[in-house]
């Protein structure tokens, strides 16, 4: 299958690397020469955003609600030009609003759009084992389901409506977030009476946090590391306050939201930003009055 692919940041790449593995793949990238060991390993440099357009499947992942306007829309317009009955799929994580937009530009064009938001970390990415979270119209879906296997081992669809996804995504990562500020705040605690982090990691993930949120980020927490490449602090703030303001428009509540968003921001203000949301650690941790650890942790032999 011809298959284009917009953007390799540090999802991205991985996700290319994957697709370019099984498909005939054209990458584009404002910074070409990210496209290097793509190119090197068959994949075809897009010299412009419109050499795409032939692919049957073009899959984007750009960083925010912004950067993915600028790309695909002009007003109300699909801006890209791309061949009637081609499927676009965002795999960005964007507000259902513009989702929605995107839905309306792509269907006045003739084009396919699926939204289709992806979990795992950059590592994950690489070595495709993420999980696909799709929603649009179930023909679309199953066009592009054979380049949603390259790079992840599980799929859903999650309904006709692309804007599902959106949320179903942002409601993991809120999710997420609150683990994270909950496991940050009960190291610090556990620390503080002195108690050996990495056997309390154990404890906690060898009984009732047995679970692929835990296993992953309770390391990371206990040795206060931080992944990079991984996922910053500003894209989880961005996503919290995302879901926030989607959950106020359906009427529901998500009080513990607006203490991990207050909780996110303080940890910028202390020069968190860039790192990986998993820095929540270091930050309670100093809050708490606590050392840095005495060797600093590899994040490299983390899960």
């Amino acid at each position: 299958m011809r298959v284009g692919f917009i953007g390799l940041g540090a999802m991205g790449m991985g996700m290319a690397g994957c697709v370019n593995a099984r498909h005939e793949l054209t990458v584009f990238n404002r910074t070409p020469a990210k496209a290097a060991g793509l190119v090197a390993s068959g994949a075809r440099m897009a010299g412009k955003i419109e050499d795409i357009a032939e692919c049957s499947v073009v899959g984007s992942m750009l960083s925010d609600d912004g950067a993915v306007e600028s790309v695909f829309l002009r007003g109300r317009d699909l801006k890209v030009s791309l061949r009637k009955g081609t499927v676009h799929v965002s795999h960005s994580t964007i507000s259902p609003d513009l989702v929605d937009r995107l839905e309306i530009a792509h269907r006045n064009a003739g084009v396919g759009f699926v939204c289709a938001p992806v979990l795992g970390r950059p590592d994950k990415a690489a070595s495709g084992q993420l999980v696909t979270v799709a929603a649009g119209a179930r023909e679309d879906y199953q066009t592009a389901l054979p380049v949603f296997e390259a790079f992840s081992t599980s799929q859903f669809w999650i309904g006709n409506l692309p804007r599902q996804a959106a949320i179903a995504k942002l409601g993991v990562n809120f999710l997420i977030a609150a683990a994270l500020e909950a496991l940050a705040e009960c190291f610090a605690m556990v620390r503080r009476a002195k108690i050996d982090p990495e056997q309390f990691m154990s404890l906690i993930t060898g009984t009732i946090f047995d679970a692929a949120v835990y296993k992953a980020y309770a390391p990371l927490v206990a040795r206060e590391a931080s992944p990079s490449p991984g996922f910053k602090m500003t894209l989880g703030l961005k996503d919290v306050e995302l879901a926030m303001r989607e959950a106020r428009t359906l009427g529901a509540e998500l009080p513990i939201s607006e203490l991990v968003a207050e909780r996110l921001q303080a940890a910028i203000s202390q020069g968190y930003g860039d790192e990986d949301w998993a820095a929540l650690a270091r930050f309670a941790a100093r809050q708490a009055g606590l050392p840095e650890p005495a060797r600093p942790a590899d994040p490299g032999n983390l899960p």
